[in-house]
């Protein structure tokens, strides 16, 4: 990565003193380029020096925010601490101690961009099925955003498409957990859980170990959790044949996948779907 030069550094100090001090024109309401001057009281000096203090001051907390947020799309690009140390100036553990959880982002975008590219036309499909049933509910606010950021997402680069991909299956997890859409809500949720499951590290987070089917006596595995609305006050881990069975009453819904697309699969035998 290129330095910036000295010249460089100059002219950016330049123009952070004169973003600083139109800020303060505005506050004090001065005219355009009047500033200090030595023949204005010491009382104006200083209320002038003062407000382009806290000015700078703000302009520094905004270019940390910025700094951030920087870093960030950095590293979902795929850059690495190493890198991003040295654009910052600082050593990669100082810049994970600044910026921490930045490894692996962009191997998350990459995965995002995999998922949608299998499953995202079937994910539209199944929001706007459930969207079509839950037009009289309650809260048209929310169904009114997940459709324009279904339409935007759509729409979108693959770029831009990742970075929206997150609210896009938050709000439709609302939805899906709140709708009395059967087979339209059940198949969203078997989705998003399969979606968080691909693209994120949560699943291989979860320690198996110690878990086992909430279904009485059930020694296999459980590679789902489930939720029954009105009636579970949290999801359950369950096996495969158990995930089919609670599938079969009102109101439940995978809501969360140990492995990519399993939750897809059960829902799938749990209806008879082709």
């Amino acid at each position: 990565m290129q330095a910036m030069s000295d010249v460089q550094r100059a002219a950016l100090a330049t123009a952070v003193e004169q973003l600083a001090w139109t800020a303060v024109r505005e506050v004090l309401e001065l005219e355009p380029g009047e500033g200090p001057r030595s023949d204005l009281p010491d009382a104006d000096l200083r209320q002038m020096w003062l407000t382009a203090l806290t000015s700078l001051l703000a302009i520094r907390d905004s270019a940390e925010q910025l700094a951030a947020s920087t870093a960030l799309s950095a590293a979902q690009r795929g850059a690495d601490y190493p890198e991003i140390g040295h654009a910052a100036g600082m050593t990669r553990q100082g810049a994970r101690r600044k910026w921490p959880g930045l490894a692996g982002l962009s191997d998350e975008r990459r995965r995002k961009l995999t998922w949608w590219n299998q499953h995202g036309r079937e994910f539209a499909d199944s929001v706007r099925a459930v969207l079509a049933d839950a037009g009289g509910q309650r809260e048209p606010s929310r169904l009114t955003v997940l459709r324009e950021r279904l339409d935007e997402i759509e729409r979108a680069s693959p770029a831009a498409r990742i970075d929206a991909c997150d609210m896009v299956l938050i709000d439709a997890h609302a939805i899906a957990m709140n709708t009395a859409s059967g087979h339209a809500g059940g198949l969203l949720a078997a989705l998003i859980a399969d979606a968080y499951a691909a693209t994120t590290s949560h699943s291989a987070l979860v320690s198996h170990d110690s878990r086992t089917c909430a279904a009485d006596d059930c020694p296999d595995e459980p590679i789902v959790e489930v939720w029954r609305a009105n009636v579970d006050r949290q999801a359950v881990p369950v096996c495969r044949a158990h995930a089919i069975d609670a599938l079969g009453q009102p109101a439940t819904r995978i809501v969360a996948a140990y492995r990519p697309d399993v939750a897809l699969i059960v829902f799938t035998e749990a209806n008879g779907d082709a």
